[in-house]
């Protein structure tokens, strides 16, 4: 490796990272066919990996789905046979509630139940009513059976032995056969009697046939198992159905596996089936299969829904086969696809790299050319036209150059004038911060920013000087409105006191005028009295004319003396109101003299401004007025 290529390899390392560059070998790092290739061989590896591993995902993922579908399979069915169950159920409690079977009359009792028999569903195949007695239990009537008939002989003796816990239950049998086939029984006791029960046979062939298993997977089947492990339903193995019923489900202890995982499925919460995969052959089924399980409410009975393992999870060994497959044959396509790809990339780029080897050594007129269309002819025609335009760089660099120095002497003009500019400013706005407003900044079209701050701070300065002229003329006015409000509310202060004084003096005349009136008034009441006392003891002395005027004058002088306590009165009004209006004078003259306190100082500090023109305040109505208002 020459120096230049060590160079480049060192420069490489630096900009890949240092990892790299301490892992990856320089001859490595140094050949693009290699990298490629070695590059080439991980991809074909990681996805051989990724597909490997995405198969066996896909495979548990497919395998997962059919365990669910057959567990929802077996959940189904378990679900069909226990609605089955509840039905017959509630069939069998709604005719034991009726009253007619408390009757003696056989033939109406047959009849009755021959008339239910016929609206029931088509699974019934016999009803019978029954009654227990001390000497056995025997058919009371039945749409099958002869009446008296003792269930011993009928092979119905397990409703001798059968207890209820409440009224209105109903308990059912096992599957058991009579002529008409596998039946299961439902009994339940007469509302109205003590001894009498309704007994209903519902046949198992309709709900065998109802079962899907065999339409699932070919060769399934489904079987439903009760505790004992006797098979009560059969869907048949591919021979006839029922086939399997009443015979023991299977022998060995791994074959009941599915039975015992049924059973402790029961009380167990949400949880209502499952599977087992695989199953090895055993008397079930001669070959290895999957089985879904699910336990029947209300009885002790179980689901176990049967078919091939390769029926079932056929499809999911396909899947992983052909994931396999598909993953070798894309290795296979990446390797020989790139392989050729890199062959021919790695051929154009080691000529650029010649090419490149050239310009930087300065030849900038080689020829960088391509019949390649893709993506490494357009890093030829890049290079081309990055040689061209290093060309251009160069030239317009000269240029940019001239024209650079031209605009760093313009830069340095206006530098300087931006600096005279801000000391003229800076003078003028001392000026003014100083007190001086006649000051104005100067505008002379050299730069329009600079001519927008003048005028602007002008226009400031404009609107503070006449503000300022405003101020001092309205401190002149609030001071000289203030000695006139004072001196005029003295002045009122004053009358104000004087017609107080006056009129109280009025009011102490009236009052001894009124005392005087009030003394002459009592007086001539007494005169009057002494005269009417003489005329009474005078008859012939004639005093009625001098009697009437004394009379006269008495009232006059009554009159005078209330209309001197009225004048009395209103004087003293007139004299509180005085008072008052004194007193409120005084709080005008204190709040003038108030304003002529501040207004002092205001014209102190407003009269340290220089201005040129000075702008008076107006007011609306003079000064005395306006604050003559203001008070009231």
């Amino acid at each position: 490796m020459s120096s230049k290529d060590t160079q480049r390899a060192a420069a490489s390392g630096g900009n890949d990272g240092g990892i790299v560059a301490a892992i990856v070998p320089d001859f490595v790092r140094a050949n693009f066919a290699l990298k490629f290739a070695i590059v080439l061989v991980v991809m074909a590896l990681s996805v051989g990996a990724v597909g490997i591993f995405a198969t066996e995902q896909i495979q548990a993922y497919t395998a997962d789905q059919v365990t669910a579908e057959y567990r929802g399979t077996a959940a189904q069915e378990g679900d069909i046979i226990e609605q089955w169950f509840e039905r017959n159920r509630l069939s069998t409690q709604f005719v034991s509630s009726d009253d007619v079977w408390t009757s003696n009359d056989a033939e109406q009792l047959r009849l009755e139940l021959r008339n239910r028999e016929a609206s029931l569903s088509a699974d019934v195949t016999s009803i019978h009513l029954v009654e227990r007695e001390i000497t056995g239990t025997s058919i009371v009537a039945s749409t099958s059976l002869s009446a008296g008939t003792n269930v011993s002989r009928v092979n119905r003796t397990w409703t001798g032995g059968t207890e209820f816990d409440q009224a209105g239950e109903v308990v059912h049998s096992s599957v058991y056969r009579t002529q008409d086939g596998p039946v299961v029984g439902f009994m339940s006791p007469v509302s109205a009697s003590q001894n009498r029960y309704i007994l209903i046979e519902y046949s198992v062939g309709s709900i065998t046939e109802s079962l899907q298993g065999a339409q699932r997977a070919e060769g399934g089947f489904t079987q439903v198992v009760n505790a004992s492990n006797v098979v009560m339903f059969d869907e048949g193995k591919g021979q006839g159905v029922g086939d399997a019923i009443l015979t023991q489900y299977a022998s060995g202890e791994a074959a009941l596996r599915p039975v015992q995982r049924a059973n402790d499925l029961r009380g167990s919460g949400d949880v209502e089936a499952g599977v087992i995969q695989t199953m090895q052959p055993s008397d079930v089924l001669d070959e290895r299969y999957t089985v879904g399980y699910s336990p029947v409410a209300g009885t002790d009975w179980v689901v176990l829904v049967h078919a091939p393992y390769s029926a079932v999870f056929g499809f999911v060994q396909n899947v992983q086969l052909y994931g396999f497959v598909g993953t070798g044959l894309m290795v296979l396509l990446i390797g020989g696809v790139g392989a050729a790809l890199g062959y021919n990339v790695s051929t154009s780029i080691d000529r650029l790299t010649r090419k490149t080897e050239q310009m930087r050594e300065g030849n900038l007129d080689v020829d960088i050319s391509t019949g390649r269309i893709d993506n490494v002819g357009r890093l030829y025609d890049g290079f081309g036209d990055m040689r061209d335009a290093l060309k251009e760089q160069i030239d317009e660099a000269e240029r940019a150059r001239k024209q650079a120095e031209v605009s760093r002497a313009e830069a340095m003009e206006m530098n300087t004038y931006l600096q005279e500019k801000a000391e003229e400013f800076s003078d003028v706005m001392e000026a003014t911060a100083g007190g001086n407003l006649t000051r104005r900044m100067d505008t002379d079209g050299e730069n329009e920013s600079m001519d927008r701050i003048a005028s602007e701070f002008n226009g400031m300065v404009d609107e503070l000087e006449k503000t300022i002229g405003q101020l001092d003329s309205f401190a002149d006015e609030v001071a000289e409105s203030g000695d006139v409000v004072l001196t005029s509310a003295e002045s009122v202060r004053e009358a104000s006191e004087q017609v107080a004084e006056s009129v109280q003096k009025i009011s102490d005349d009236a009052y001894d005028q009124k005392e005087r009136l009030q003394r002459i008034s009592e007086d001539l009441d007494d005169l009057v009295a002494t005269l009417e006392r003489l005329d009474r003891e005078n008859p012939d002395v004639e005093m009625g004319d001098s009697l009437d005027q004394f009379r006269a004058t008495a009232a006059t002088l009554q009159e005078a003396a209330d209309t001197s306590e009225d004048m009395m009165a209103e004087s003293e009004t007139v004299a509180g109101a005085a008072e008052e209006q004194a007193a409120e004078l005084n709080e005008v003259s204190s709040r003038a003299e108030r304003l002529k306190r501040y207004a002092q100082p205001l014209g102190d500090i407003l009269g340290r401004f220089e201005t040129e023109a000075e702008h008076e305040f107006v007011f609306s109505g003079g000064p005395s007025q306006g604050l003559t208002e203001d008070e009231e």
